[in-house]
């Protein structure tokens, strides 16, 4: 270049920018809008990042927490929590306590838990949790523990209404297996234990909270766990009240059996005569079964249709007293 292009592009210097001067982003929109480069790059071009949202990185949060130093926790006699800590973001460094909300230099106490031992800070906006003893940990805000306290009250609702609906003792557990099965089949032999019944005694908690019974079944093994702290107060051994409740259901299954063949050989005996229609057969059956549901027997064939009148008998004979 000559020295005169260079003084003439010298000259021009002013000129040029001044007439290249960048132009506001309004000057550009109709292109925007046109999205010749296709819809991704509309959109990289029409989007702007919220002034009011910083952007905090890993780095800054490494950054802002090598400045404090976690040194001691400990509870006052008002119940709070005391952190002391050393803040070398000011100068000279500065040892400070500070109380859950409190601020210090710009640096704020968010959240802190003695038995756990942590403190979680906020300075500029970056927020960081300080293990004693551990330093940088995970970030744990007050939004975050109160998620995991509701998580955990969940769990932990949850593992008790499990164990209150368990069997808390070996003698429930084979009340559950005796009174479980239907009424009319036979139950296989317990097996009691046999040996220290004092040791067998203290498995049984006759004070435990216990769920309420959702069904039938539910019900019957209830009213067992009943009758079991009834014989366990009066000074009855759990052994000596399962051989009772064994042999009782023994009887039950004999007396189901009994009722249910001489109700089958009844109506056997009526529908063999003949001269029944279809529907009077089927009334005869139904009231067979009726009649053994009315005696506590399960019936000889499932009978899920009764009507209000039959179950309002059915009640009424099984609340009658036992002749």
């Amino acid at each position: 270049m000559t020295r005169r292009a260079a003084a003439l592009a010298l000259a021009l210097l002013p000129a040029l920018a001044q007439a290249w001067a960048p132009k506001s982003r309004a000057a550009y929109d109709d292109i925007v809008r046109a999205e010749p480069f296709g819809p991704m790059a509309a959109e990289v071009f029409g989007a702007q990042a919220d002034p009011e949202t910083p952007i905090v990185t890993q780095e800054m949060v490494e950054e802002e927490s090598n400045k404090i130093q976690l040194c001691a926790m400990t509870v006052t006699p008002d119940g709070r929590t005391a952190v002391g800590l050393i803040d070398n973001g000011v100068q000279p460094p500065a040892y400070i306590t500070l109380f859950d909300g409190d601020e210090s230099n710009g640096l704020e106490l968010l959240i802190s838990d003695l038995d756990r031992e942590f403190a979680t800070f906020r300075r500029d906006g970056v927020t960081f949790t300080l293990g004693l003893g551990l330093g940088l940990m995970e970030t744990i805000t007050p939004e975050l523990l109160a998620q995991r306290q509701a998580q955990a009250e969940e769990e932990a609702a949850a593992e008790a209404e499990r164990k209150r609906k368990s069997a808390n003792s070996l003698a429930e557990q084979l009340i559950a297996m005796q009174l479980s099965l239907p009424p009319d089949v036979e139950a296989p032999p317990l097996p009691i234990p046999i040996g220290d019944a004092a040791a067998f005694t203290r498995e049984f908690d006759p004070g435990k909270e216990r769920a309420a019974p959702e069904t039938e079944t539910e019900a019957l093994i209830q009213a067992g766990v009943d009758e079991l702290k009834e014989a366990v107060a009066s000074g009855e051994s759990p052994q000596d009240y399962l051989k009772r409740l064994v042999e009782a259901r023994q009887k039950e299954v004999e007396r189901q059996k009994a009722e249910k063949q001489a109700a089958q050989a009844a109506l056997d005996q009526e529908l063999a005569t003949g001269g029944l229609s279809d529907d009077d057969a089927a009334y005869l059956r139904r009231r067979t079964n009726i009649e053994l549901m009315k005696k506590g027997v399960v019936p000889l064939n499932p009978v899920d249709d009764l009507t209000d009148a039959e179950r309002a008998e059915i009640d009424a004979a099984l609340a009658a007293p036992v002749e």
